[in-house]
């Protein structure tokens, strides 16, 4: 019998109380800063716990404004059981309003300071799916932090290009 899988994480495995802090601060404080709200609600049953957890999940949903992140290990063959950021569920009422690109930006800048490898966008639609594209996803729906970091500023550097000859 394998009884691997039934053991508890290792201590230095969990996600502690203060990033998980920053989780928190991450959404709420995206909400009111890119979204315009001035009271942000956000659910996540592994804060309530208030100790360290194996992952993590919050949701902030209000107004089409739609967002469920996951943060931990997850068992992607690809990735070596390094700590990853799922974007599960992304939505935003306004459409084109950079809304993505700073979410993205956000969460490569939490994943770098605390030691996540990859961003995975979890079943994108097609909309999702032609913008990722833009941002340097291929054939797979995750990317390193470091490398979807470098993506974004192309691609930033490359939409004020197209706009000065505008």
């Amino acid at each position: 019998m394998n009884t691997e899988s039934f053991q508890e994480p290792k201590k230095d495995e969990l996600i502690g109380l203060e990033e998980q802090h920053e989780i928190s601060c991450l959404v709420q404080k995206f909400a009111i800063e890119k979204l315009g709200y001035s009271k942000v609600k956000v659910s996540s049953f592994e804060l309530m716990q208030k100790k360290p957890q194996s992952v993590v999940t919050i949701a902030f949903n209000k107004s089409q404004n739609d967002l469920y992140l996951r943060f931990g290990k997850y068992d992607l063959a690809d990735l070596n059981d390094q700590k990853i950021i799922v974007v599960a569920r992304i939505g935003f009422r306004k459409k084109k309003h950079g809304y993505g690109t700073a979410l993205l930006k956000e969460l490569c800048h939490f994943g770098t300071q605390f030691g996540y490898g990859h961003l995975e966008i979890e079943r994108p639609n097609p909309d999702c799916q032609a913008f990722m594209k833009k941002l340097g996803f291929k054939d797979k729906f995750y990317l390193p932090i470091d490398e979807l970091k470098r993506s974004i500023q192309a691609y930033e550097l490359s939409r004020q290009t197209k706009a000065s000859f505008v």
